[in-house]
């Protein structure tokens, strides 16, 4: 009997998750998959960080200054948000 790789199906299928999270965002975003891609690793975010970011971003039950505070407990959030404004705009 073949043993099972758990740790490979794993990784695996958390690769096969980003993927379609940067496609998701770029297709929201209008941005090429690839800028997606780049700016995910260059604000060194996780996807469930960026994904509590973009929910707090969205909230309009909490105020800017609530927003920042939060998104400032979240790990490389605002390097994610400033490197994807800067992609945007």
């Amino acid at each position: 009997m073949n043993s099972i790789d758990w740790n490979n199906i794993a990784k695996e299928a958390a690769s096969q998750t980003d993927a379609e999270f940067n496609k998701q965002l770029a297709s929201l975003t209008n941005l090429k998959l690839s800028e997606v891609d780049a700016f995910i690793k260059e604000s060194k975010i996780t996807n469930t960080n960026a994904i509590k970011t973009l929910k707090l971003i969205d909230d309009a039950t909490i105020s800017n200054n609530e927003k920042a505070k939060a998104i400032s407990n979240i790990e490389n959030g605002f390097g994610f948000v400033i490197t994807l404004v800067s992609k945007i705009v």
